[in-house]
């Protein structure tokens, strides 16, 4: 009888450590199931301040901020107004852009109109107005063109100025900051470009010394924009010639590296 429940012992005990073995985690270097999407690390989310690439375009609003000045009789006396661009996201990076912008707004109507009898009724609608285009909001750059007209009376005057921003940022950015050529040799070229651009414009009837102010000009001081991704330059009214040719603005064919 003890012989024949030793083999029957013997079985029991190899059919229960089989159970337990494939009860048991692979060990290392064998295959098993894979594990859950739950049980994965999650991927971290790109950082919303990131490369221009993937910042990319923002959205934004103009805003006419207008404190134009009526007559009696409720007709327009003073043209007044300027056009506020505002980023719509809630970053510290849009609210950068938008503080400075809104900065660059104020300085306008600061600004003095002029001697005009505002209170007064008067035939002629007097005019100081800054209208905005957004001409670059690409690759995490955008770019602010505002367009001036100012007539209170006698000669009527235009001009143009131009703010650039990283939207990864939310910074101002200068000519310097654009491409990654040496700043003095980019001040060069600019200054060139400029130049060639007077050369070709003969019919503009360039002042004697317009070529000496060109060189003049450092890169800090250089009013530009960007517009499809090309540097644009632009020299206030009177600056290079008479004040019908209006402000000058040049093209330049560089490209912004940003």
């Amino acid at each position: 009888m003890k012989r024949l429940c030793l083999p029957l012992f013997l079985a029991l005990i190899l059919v229960l450590s089989a159970c337990g073995a494939a009860g048991q985690a692979p060990s290392a270097g064998q295959s098993g199931p894979a594990p859950s999407q739950a049980a994965q690390s999650p991927t971290p989310s790109p950082d919303p301040a990131g490369s221009p690439e993937e910042v990319g375009a923002a959205g934004y609003t103009v805003e006419r901020q207008d404190r134009s000045v009526l007559n009696s009789d409720g007709t327009t006396a003073l043209s007044w107004y300027c056009d506020l661009v505002q980023l719509t996201g809630d970053t510290e990076e849009a609210q950068a852009v938008n503080d400075s912008l809104s900065a660059h707004c104020d300085e306008f109507f600061v600004k003095d109109v002029g001697d005009v009898p505002l209170n007064k009724d008067h035939a002629m609608v007097w005019r100081n107005t800054a209208e905005a285009t957004v001409t670059e909001n690409e690759g995490g750059l955008f770019s602010v063109r505002m367009d001036t007209d100012w007539y209170m009376g006698g000669v009527y005057n235009s001009n143009s100025l131009g703010y650039t921003y990283d939207l990864a940022t939310g910074e101002e950015l200068g000519l310097a900051d654009l491409t990654g050529q040496d700043p003095d040799a980019l001040a060069a070229t600019l200054r060139e470009l400029v130049k060639a651009y007077m050369a070709g414009q003969p019919e503009a009837g360039w002042w004697d010394d317009a070529a000496d102010i060109v060189d003049s000009r450092s890169l800090e001081d250089m009013i530009f924009w960007v517009d499809g991704g090309e540097i644009v330059l632009c020299f206030p009214t009177y600056e290079l010639t008479i004040g019908a040719y209006g402000p000058v603005i040049i093209p330049t064919g560089v490209m912004a590296e940003h």
